[in-house]
Formats: structure tokens, C-alpha cells, sequence
């Protein structure tokens, strides 16, 4: 296969995870105000609900001022709060078996449930913001270099050795390429000596045909 076809390809590839962070980015920052408005008025009736037998004019005020305060709170909270998946941890640990467990495994589900409803805005726009800074690193990404390596391993249908890269390709900055062609799914880093790098027969065959996935 020739230099020129494994580079076209490798350019519309990067191209495609370009658009495709751009288009994480915009969704994210598009229902993440949606999100947060949504955990908002959760909080305000909450609270309208818990001060419900309060009587006097400034109860609706209080609310709304706890409500507006708790905003950046929901920020602070998600930077800091563990992620945990119960449903694996359920699945390692076994089901309950007593009163008490089963009540502390219903308060820990409800408390999920209320940390994923305050928190989806802001998991919403670190996704976005993640998404975006995405575009950044593949933009520096050297797809010159990194097709030329594709195209030496699309041509060997074993194991090339670093070394042997670095022989085949002299003006190459090993280093550098190495770790931006890893990124690439399909590209396999063998350790056994000498390490080196492979293919995936999935990614030969989709290089080949010229699609992206």
C-alpha cells in the first residue's frame, strides 16, 4: 500500500475526531444549562416541601437564596465527590442479607440518585469543556510522521521493532510519533523483546478499504 493512500485516510480519521469532540462540546454546553436549571427548581421545592408548615413572607425568599447558593456548590461537590458504580459493587459484594443491609443499600441508592441529578450540569460541561480541549491535541497531532509508521506496519505483517522503525524512517522523531500513533485504536505496543509496534487486522483491512470505522 502506498504513503499517500494511509495519509489521506489517516487525515480524514483525524479529521472525523475533530468534528467529533466538536460535536461532544456543543452538546454538552447546550443541556448543560438545561441540567443545572433542572437540579435548581429540584432544590426549591425541595426546601418549599420541607419548610411547607412555616409560615411568614420570607419563606419563598429564604428558598430561593438557599436555592441560588447552592449553585456553585454543585460544582465544588462534583470536583470532589468519588465516582462509585453500585451496580458493580452490588454484583462483587452479593445482594443483601439483613434488615440493615438492605436499608443502607436503599439509602445509598437514593443518595446516588440525588448526586446524579445535582451533578449532571456540571458533569455536562467538564465533558464539554474535555471535548473541546480535545480538538487542541489533535490539531498538534503529526500525521505525517504518524501515517509514515502506518504505513510501514500496514506493510509488515508482523511486529516492526522500534528500532527498525527508527532505521526505515531516519528523519523520524521516535519519541514524538510513537505515543500520538499509539492513540490511534488498532495500533497494538508489544513488550516482548524487542518491543514493538503492530497492527490490529481490523484497522489493515478498514486502512485498506479507505472507511472510517
Amino acid at each position: 500500500m502506498d504513503f499517500e493512500t494511509v495519509k489521506a485516510w489517516l487525515t480524514r480519521w483525524t479529521n472525523g475526531q475533530m468534528r467529533n469532540c466538536r460535536l461532544a462540546g456543543i452538546l454538552g454546553l447546550t443541556l448543560g444549562p438545561p441540567a443545572l436549571a433542572g437540579a435548581l427548581a429540584f432544590i426549591y421545592w425541595l426546601l418549599r416541601l420541607f419548610t411547607y408548615n412555616e409560615s411568614g413572607p420570607d419563606k419563598r425568599s429564604m428558598c430561593l437564596w438557599i436555592t441560588v447558593a447552592a449553585l456553585p456548590c454543585m460544582f465544588i461537590g462534583n470536583r470532589f465527590t468519588p465516582r462509585r458504580d453500585l451496580m458493580e459493587e452490588r454484583m462483587s459484594e452479593g445482594p443483601a442479607t439483613s434488615f440493615s443491609g438492605h436499608y443502607v443499600a436503599r439509602g445509598e441508592v437514593l443518595l446516588q440518585v440525588f448526586l446524579w441529578i445535582m451533578f449532571t450540569g456540571p458533569r455536562l460541561f467538564d465533558w464539554a469543556l474535555r471535548s473541546l480541549r480535545k480538538i487542541g491535541h489533535w490539531k498538534q497531532f503529526d500525521t505525517h510522521s504518524c501515517a509514515a509508521v502506518l504505513w510501514l506496519l500496514m506493510n509488515r505483517p508482523r511486529k516492526v521493532p522500534f528500532e527498525e522503525i527508527q532505521t526505515e524512517l531516519p528523519w523520524l522523531d521516535l519519541p514524538s510519533a510513537i505515543p500520538q500513533v499509539r492513540r490511534i485504536p488498532g495500533v497494538l505496543q508489544l513488550q516482548a523483546a524487542p518491543i514493538g509496534l503492530s497492527l490490529t487486522q481490523d484497522l489493515r483491512d478498514t486502512i485498506r478499504s479507505g472507511c472510517l470505522t
